[in-house]
């Protein structure tokens, strides 16, 4: 913008407007501070994480099973739940 010495309102506006920032500034106590909030799905998340972590890495009960029923030669996988599984996890990548 282009302030010329024809147009005085303009330089009044802008003391104006200066003196009023600085009163404001003046008058201020205390700061605002910045503040967050989580939302309701991200205290959700919260609890699946705890509860998560309570959990083992692995299920040793699972493991010994599945070793015994290899080791005794009745361990037979369905090729189905294989391939239900496989493509039941693929899907949670994708909507991740």
């Amino acid at each position: 913008m282009r302030v010329t010495p024809g147009n005085p309102g303009v330089i009044n506006l802008y003391k104006s407007q200066s003196e009023n920032n600085k009163n404001t500034r003046a008058g201020k106590t205390c700061a605002k501070q910045d503040r967050a909030e989580i939302s309701p799905a991200g205290r959700e998340l919260q609890t699946y994480r705890a509860a998560l972590k309570q959990l083992p890495d692995v299920r040793h009960h699972r493991v010994k099973e599945i070793k015994e029923r290899i080791q005794n030669g009745t361990y037979a996988p369905s090729a189905e739940k294989i391939a239900e599984g496989i493509l039941r996890e693929a899907r949670l990548d994708t909507k991740v």
